[in-house]
This record gives C-alpha cells, structure tokens and sequence, in this order.
C-alpha cells in the first residue's frame, strides 16, 4: 500500500541521476494518510507497498471509509476496522480537516465499505457520528492520538467484528513482527482501492526511533540518498532534521518499518490497522498515522507511525462498542435542556441515562468537555 501526499516539499521531482532498478524491489507497505498537516506528514490515501492480496472473507472486518459522488458511486479515503456491528476504528486525521477543525461528519456523508475491493464492496454503511481520541496535542500528525471511530447507521451483516488492544504496546513487543492490512497506493502508478497485507517489525514504543534505526544522523541521510537527489537532500535538510529527532508521544505512538523483510505502508492505507494474534483472535493493537516522505516515490521508505489504543482512548473505545452506541461517557446535550451520557465501566454496568435539566429550572451546557445542567441564558 501506498500514501499519496499532497502539497509536500518532497513533492518536487528532480531526476537529475536514474534511480537503480533494484531500488523498486524495496519492500514496502503503503497505507493511506489523510493530507491535514502543515508538515503533511500525514497523507490522503495508501496501499501496502511489497504486500500480498487480503482477499479471504475473515478479513472483511478490514474495510475503508470514503464518501460517494454525485452519481452514488463509493470513494474511499482512508482504511478502518469493524470493532462493533455499528462500529469503526480509524485514524483522527481521517475523520476531521485538520487540528481544531470540525469533524469530516459535520459537512459530508461519510461511509464504511466491507469488502477486498472497494470498486465493488459488499456493503456500504453510512456513519451518523464520530468520536475523537481526547488527547489533541502532539504526535507525529499533530493531532495528539491519532484514532477515532465512526458511529454507522446500522449494524454490518455477516461479518465478525475484530477486537482491539486493551493498552499501549509494552516493551517486550519491539522487535517482534505485526501484521498490517490496507487499501492503499500500491506503485508508483497509484494504484490503489484493493485490500493488501504486509509485515512489519515494531522498532519503538517511546523515545526517538530514528535515534534507534539510524545512531547517526548522516546515516538518515545516507538512507534517503539512495533514493533521492542531491538537490532534493539540499532542500529538505531542516525536515530530516526534525524528522530523525521525532519523539514518540508517550502512551499512544510507536514506530514500525525497516525490518527484515517488511513492507510499508502509504498513502490510503490510513487508520488500517496493525494485527496481533492474541489468544488465537486477530486483534488491532494500533492504526496507521502518518510517515515521511521523499521525493520520488509516493511512499516512504523509512518505515511508518503507528496511532496506539492508550489509556484515555479505552473509555471511547468502551463507550462506541457498549450499549450506549456512542454517546461518549463525557455525555452530550439534546434539544438544549437533557444532559445525555454514558455511564463509564468504572461507575458501573454500562447504560444511558438522561438527566431533564429543565426540571430542575436549568438547562444542558457543556462546562469543561462534560455535559452538565447549567443555569439557563
């Protein structure tokens, strides 16, 4: 699979020396990215470069979000997982514009597509809501956590949901081969739209993972060198520069790619997800976030950042699959006076409840990210 990015200084082209044809067997898994970044270090769409087709039906939880054109045909943008019949995990960056902006939600038709292809999907559900990760600052796309999942209107028929990670990765994990599976850019034609999977090795949790896979900093430069030209290295020393000293935002990022035999994702392959075998399920321990791109393929070759379900995600997580089907636990307000909420797995058993602030002589406000009964204007 592969990322399309779009508006990267990498972007310019300059093909002052042939690229060695051996250089096109790198392996590499391109997955989709939603181009919202002033680094656009995330990107609109991706395939899994050096993957294998996907095809069997137990993967159809693996499908994509996208929005239809005027003539009703599907268009998908990034890749998501079922983790509920009416629920599907992606990335934050492929469900909003950008930082602070609103929710992709709020001014187009958003869909989810089950099926390998997606020029000719199973089903197409459309999402009625969306639920952000509440951690907002930092991360390799600059949205904080980079997962969300979107509400669908009703449930997904005839396939299993896939669960996902309870935690962040541990420490024992690194080095050790996940799975990734998307529908992004798949060469250098863009191809792109059918279902691949590839390997990957996890090179990092925490820290600066760049420090780890290059010790030296020429040795970044060396890599990307072997790909790009002497004038695209010469105008894009400051981005490698913040590139090798990227650090982890902790708890909820880490760093695959570059490992023996792996492949790489790109463009498209966005909010797809990183798979486990955990107690004999294929589970999502991570989605795809964002990755850093050269000029002259549309993919990276330098491995990809990965969005990780951590601790403040779990509650969004809990309250989108329970029984209160997406009201987040931090609740909402409905027709300004009834404060609605989920009750959190740590309160008790999970349920909905409403509470009639005009009752009381109030009205519903949100008063620090939770709704509350509040005195009216």
């Amino acid at each position: 699979m592969r990322l399309r990015s779009r508006g990267l200084p990498g972007a310019i082209r300059v093909y002052r020396r042939r690229v060695k044809s051996y250089l096109l067997l790198l392996p590499a898994l391109v997955l989709a990215h939603v181009a919202c970044q002033p680094d656009d270090l995330a990107s609109e769409d991706a395939s899994i470069i050096g993957g294998v087709d996907a095809k069997s039906a137990k993967l159809d939880a693996i499908g994509t979000v996208g929005t239809k054109d005027y003539e009703g045909k599907y268009d998908f943008f990034c890749t998501a997982t079922l983790i509920a019949p009416k629920v599907v995990l992606t990335a934050k960056h492929c469900a909003t514009g950008g930082h602070g902006e609103a929710p992709r939600l709020n001014y187009e038709k958003i869909y989810f597509a089950v099926g390998a292809d997606t020029g000719a999907p199973k089903q197409v559900v459309e999402a009625t809501d969306v639920l952000l990760s509440p951690v907002d600052d930092g991360g390799f796309v600059e949205l904080g956590s980079d997962v969300a999942v979107y509400i669908l209107a009703e449930p997904v028929k005839d396939v299993t949901p896939m669960p996902w990670a309870k935690a962040h990765l541990v420490a024992d994990d690194v080095d050790k081969k996940f799975s990734a599976v998307g529908f992004g850019v798949q060469d250098r034609d863009r191809t792109s739209g059918t279902r691949k999977a590839g390997t990957l090795t996890l090179q990092a949790i925490e820290g600066q993972p760049m420090h780890r896979l290059f010790p030296m900093k020429e040795a970044l430069y060396a890599h990307m060198a072997k790909t790009e030209s002497e004038d695209w290295i010469a105008m894009n020393t400051t981005r490698m520069d913040k590139f090798y000293d990227l650090t982890l935002l902790a708890g909820y990022e880490a760093y695959l790619g570059l490992g023996d035999g792996d492949a790489q994702p790109c463009s498209g392959d966005s909010g797809g997800p990183l798979v486990a075998n955990i107690d004999g399920r294929l589970t999502v321990v991570a989605v795809v976030s964002g990755s850093f791109k050269g000029g002259t393929y549309p993919c990276s070759t330098v491995g990809e950042a990965y969005a990780t379900l951590g601790e403040k995600m779990q509650p969004v997580l809990e309250s989108a699959t329970g029984p209160c089907e997406g009201v987040p636990v931090e609740g909402r307000c409905v027709e300004a006076k009834t404060a609605v909420r989920c009750v959190g797995s740590n309160e008790g058993p999970q349920k909905l409840t409403k509470t009639d602030c005009s009752a009381l002589g109030q009205a519903c406000g949100i008063v620090d990210g939770k709704a509350a009964c509040i005195d009216a204007p």
